[in-house]
C-alpha cells in the first residue's frame, strides 16, 4: 500500500510502498479513498 512517510527531521515527505499492517480478529482495516494535508502540517514538518 502507499503511504506518505516522514523519514528524517528535514523538509520533505516521501510517497512509499509499505507493507499492509497486520490486524487481528478484533481489529478492522479501513480503506481510505481520499485524504488531504493541511498547509500547517507541511509547515511544521520536522
Amino acid at each position: 500500500m502507499k503511504a506518505l512517510v516522514k523519514q528524517k527531521a528535514e523538509p520533505g515527505l516521501w510517497l512509499m510502498d509499505v507493507p499492509e499492517p497486520e490486524y487481528g480478529p478484533t481489529d478492522v482495516l479501513i480503506k481510505v479513498l481520499r485524504t488531504g494535508i493541511c498547509g500547517t502540517d507541511l509547515h511544521i514538518r520536522a
